[in-house]
């Protein structure tokens, strides 16, 4: 959960990625769609491999309760 709030307070779309989005973006991969796309690394994680640090503005999530 603490990996979770992280991500939602840093990653640039403020929030974290769902299952439904993992498994889609699977999907896509199975798919003839990606019939092209080879050795890519495909991130699914709101946006958070673009800034890789901490957002200035995000607050000290280990004292923020569920």
């Amino acid at each position: 959960r603490y990996i979770l709030k992280w991500n939602e307070y840093n990653a640039p779309l403020k929030r974290t990625v769902t299952t439904d989005e993992v498994g889609t973006s699977g999907l896509y991969l199975l798919s003839d769609l990606s019939s092209g796309v080879t050795g890519e690394v495909h991130h699914v994680d709101s946006g958070y491999h673009t800034v890789g640090m901490k957002a200035v503005d995000a607050p000290d999530i280990s004292v923020v309760k569920d």
